[in-house]
């Protein structure tokens, strides 16, 4: 059994966790749909010893084995970031004798194009496949194929009305710095809730999207986030004036802005672990664990306890009468995002 023309190795990278883990579980249901000759070795670079015991184990009667690796050459969600260089060796050795009888699937998050020319030098029979979140037009199109596949359709107009609602400041075009790509996870969610809604065969309306993805816009909380992760001051100010503006209570924003820097917390307490892992241990999904990831690292244990604290005061102030939340938020926010 291999996955094309004699392929043993493949590697799959890039931003679009979502397209990623598709294609290791279609593979995996293709190709072993009972699970008997698989193996899933969790953040592998940590477990070098454990991959190559299950890549050198012939598979039961015979049967080509299927290896799953996540994280082997670069950091996962648990935020350690690269591996040493020994370790980068001993990887780049163990791929290189990968056996015939085995099928390895390495799941990674962005690789760097040096790394990636490395990879093809020291591994030459691996194939490497990229696979990033797309934006605007392809995003659109992203949308309305994602809701064909519910059984529904929805107008080019439609599906860029819903990723300005859910995604305002991301969807169009990567940022130049702390780029936060939209959360393709959230977004399947939406298009399967807006198809379900709008029943089989059937056109999923503007109208419907402002039904049930109601003041999105204003309540998306990546966008304050963003900004907030960048340090841009005025861009947190504006997130939260916007959102005030257009109806969306103050009490709300503080609670997602509260669960945001929960969910950091999580991230920072949970550094050896992985974000499947840590979505089972405490039910926040594995899609926001592996958004929030990419920027965790702008938030050590003091910033995130500064901010819940500062939250906290805004709460106790509130329901104790002493002011209103809307007051507080702004000026709070500001704080946080000058890293105060």
């Amino acid at each position: 059994m291999f996955l094309g023309d004699g392929l043993v190795i493949l590697i799959l990278h890039g931003t679009n966790r979502l397209a990623i883990d598709e294609r290791v579980q279609h593979l995996r249901a293709e190709h072993d749909p009972a699970g008997i000759t698989t193996t899933v070795v969790e953040r592998a670079a940590e477990h070098l010893g454990e991959l190559r015991s299950a890549c050198l184990s012939p598979g039961f009667f015979g049967a080509t084995r299927l290896v799953i690796a996540r994280d082997l050459l670069v950091g996962g969600g648990g935020g350690r970031g690269r591996r040493t260089s020994a370790d980068r060796v001993e990887a780049l050795a163990l791929l290189a004798s990968v056996p015939e009888t085995t099928v390895l699937i390495v799941a990674e998050s962005e690789i760097k194009p040096a790394d990636e020319r490395e990879l093809r030098s020291k591994v030459p029979g691996a194939t490497i496949e990229r696979h990033d979140v797309p934006r605007g037009r392809d995003l659109v199109e992203w949308v309305r194929t994602r809701a064909r596949r519910y059984d529904a359709t929805i107008e080019a107009e439609t599906a860029a009305q819903l990723l300005e609602a859910l995604f305002p400041t991301s969807w169009r075009a990567v940022a130049r710095r702390d780029d936060v790509p939209p959360d393709l996870y959230r977004l399947d969610a939406e298009v399967a809730k807006l198809a379900t809604a709008a029943g089989p065969s059937q056109e999923i309306t503007r109208d419907l999207v402002g039904a049930l993805v109601p003041d999105a816009e204003a309540t998306n909380i990546w966008g304050l986030t963003d900004a907030i992760v960048a340090g841009d001051v005025a861009g947190a100010v504006r997130e939260v004036e916007r959102a005030l503006a257009t109806g969306t209570p103050a009490e709300m924003l503080l609670g997602q802005l509260a669960s945001q820097f929960e969910v950091f917390a999580v991230l920072a307490a949970g550094q050896a672990q992985s974000a499947a892992a840590l979505a089972a241990e405490t039910g926040i999904s594995e899609g926001r664990l592996r958004q929030a990831s990419r920027t965790a690292s702008r938030f050590p244990y003091e910033r995130i306890a500064r901010g819940l604290a500062a939250l906290r005061e805004i709460d106790v102030a509130t329901k104790q009468g002493q002011a209103e939340a809307a007051d507080l938020l702004v000026g709070t926010v500001a704080r946080l995002a000058a890293g105060r």
